[in-house]
């Protein structure tokens, strides 16, 4: 492996150790690139708070100390500076606002609820409903059809328990639209390592079908998530088993 592009901080409110903790790690891991895409600012309309993300008035510091660091560590690592964002309809352009005018260099789409957050449902509880399950894959497209994010985040988040028929029946359907737009998917190793929902055997093994390709994102929210060789062998395997080709590193503009 030698970029990472899923990298949080501390503004997270969930993520521990400091920008710099995660630099070093990554470093001593043999990272060429590292990413770093926190939990984005969403200035809701009607004043919601999410407690999972940095606030908007953190923006400023959060771009402000990796800027400074990615010219301090310029010899040893290319730094870049993103977010991971869901897409909500209602209230992705003022998303898009907010950002404007910092240096801000891409979003990643990890779509952790639907509908709007506020109006929706956390993805990665368990349903049994299809129409839970529906609005995902909806929503993951359409996001993606914005032409804004670099790859989605965990997209077998979506925590279906229902029938195995449904599940294929919706998440092939979002493989093939994803596929047609050539949008890149990300093998989740936080979600590996804690024998989560995801990375899910039955996602991955479509996405091999439909001809996705991905990227491995470690969605590291400590230092040590960084080095785990042996998990990484694993996920590489996983991606080789099912015919997906890995992309290693990223063109970011």
């Amino acid at each position: 492996m030698i970029a990472n592009y899923h990298t949080h901080t501390w503004r997270c409110n969930h993520a521990q150790g400091t920008e710099r903790e995660y630099i070093e790690a990554a470093i001593a891991m043999g990272l060429r690139e590292l990413g770093f895409a926190d939990h984005s600012p969403y200035p809701f309309s009607n004043g919601h708070v999410s407690g999972f993300r940095m606030r908007p008035d953190q923006l400023d510091d959060y771009c402000t100390t990796l800027t400074a660091l990615r010219d301090e560590y310029a010899h040893d690592i290319a730094i870049h500076i993103g977010l991971e964002a869901e897409y909500y309809p209602d209230e992705f352009g003022r998303l898009l606002d907010l950002i404007d005018g910092y240096p801000i260099e891409y979003l990643i789409q990890g779509q952790h609820f639907t509908f709007n957050e506020y109006d929706g449902l956390y993805a990665g509880a368990e349903t049994r409903d299809e129409a839970v399950l529906e609005q995902y894959c909806r929503q993951v497209v359409e996001g993606q059809a914005t032409g804004r994010y670099l790859y989605i985040a965990h997209p077998d988040l979506i925590h279906f328990v229902g029938r195995p028929k449904v599940y294929e029946k919706h998440m092939r359907a979002m493989l093939r639209a994803l596929k047609d737009m050539n949008a890149l998917i990300e093998f989740n190793m936080l979600g590996f390592i804690e024998n989560r929902n995801y990375p899910m055997p039955a996602f991955w093994r479509m996405a091999g079908e439909e001809g996705l390709r991905a990227v491995i994102g470690l969605d590291a929210h400590r230092p040590g998530h960084f080095g785990n060789a042996d998990a990484l062998k694993a996920a590489q395997e996983i991606l080789e088993h099912n015919g997906i080709p890995l992309v290693e590193r990223l063109q970011i503009h």
